[in-house]
């Protein structure tokens, strides 16, 4: 099995990495000598993204895959694709997000925040399972402290999914941080002993880009407070670390805030409550618009 105990010899693969955590992350993986697959949903912001990244690196070692991660059909392309270029994932960062102010749903009939932030995610891991067990596996998935606003028990599931409850912006967001932990734990049930690892952390409260997309009072309020919030490489490290820390290989299952191992909410641990999360997120597998 692969290790990444030299970055060097490392594949990872981001998603969201145009902006924020995952071009710190990506920065700081080639930079180590891994190859890099960065995943963009905008072409244009993503070769911009690429060419500054391949400066860290070499051309042949970074490269840009454009992909929708709120979309089945997009998602599942961009596995295919993988597939094809890769013989092996030794780190998957699951990190693309956004925050919507107003309720949208995607043509595969999901409430875009949960599509994105976690079904998206789900599609691609799915997906991507025999490439990360070829190789060492490690599964970084960004969620947020805000898991801890989150609640998946307030309404039937699937309706939380789909949107069709009374919509918030910011119970949105957190309900989607919060099932990337159940996500998480479920991982590291299904898949530790195919060798495959699952982490989850909160990146810190940073100045990127998610505050930039919509015009709502929190919003507004985020963007107030930019100018004091720590910057992206902040998380960037903490999801490098959990990609190629070779004293982290084994760590498995846990939730961090920033570098510190730590507790997540009560119902991040609802093993119920996560396998109700993985069945319903594997019945949207196959709906491909």
């Amino acid at each position: 099995m692969a290790t990444l105990s030299e970055v060097r010899h490392a594949i990872a693969v981001v998603t969201g990495a145009n902006s924020g955590i995952g071009r710190s992350a990506s920065e700081l993986l080639a930079a180590s000598g891994a190859s890099v697959v960065m995943v963009c949903r905008d072409r244009a912001r993503g070769e911009a993204a690429l060419a500054a990244v391949q400066r860290l690196s070499s051309p042949d070692r970074v490269q840009l895959e454009i992909a929708d991660m709120s979309s089945a059909e997009s998602v599942q392309a961009l596995a295919g694709r993988l597939a094809d270029r890769l013989d092996r994932i030794d780190a998957l960062v699951n990190n693309a997000g956004v925050y919507r102010a107003r309720r949208e749903r995607t043509r595969d009939g999901l409430e875009v925040t949960m599509a994105t932030n976690h079904v998206g995610h789900f599609r691609l891991t799915q997906q991507v399972l025999d490439l990360l067990r070829a190789g060492e596996g490690r599964i970084v998935n960004v969620s947020s402290d805000g898991h801890r606003r989150g609640d998946l028990r307030r309404a039937p599931l699937e309706r939380i999914l789909k949107g069709d409850i009374r919509y918030r912006s910011f119970q949105a967001y957190c309900d989607s941080k919060l099932a990337n932990v159940l996500f998480t734990h479920e991982l590291t049930r299904r898949y530790g002993n195919d060798g495959i690892t699952s982490n989850a952390l909160h990146p810190g409260t940073l100045s990127t880009r998610i505050w930039n997309q919509n015009h709502n009072p929190a919003s507004l309020l985020m963007r107030v407070f930019k100018p004091f919030m720590a910057k992206p490489g902040v998380g960037g490290y903490a999801v490098f670390r959990l990609a190629a820390d070779p004293d982290l290989a084994d760590v498995t299952g846990r939730y961090f805030n920033v570098e510190e191992e730590t507790r997540a909410a009560r119902q991040a641990y609802d093993e119920e409550l996560a396998r109700e999360l993985w069945e319903l997120s594997t019945s949207f597998m196959g709906r491909a618009a």
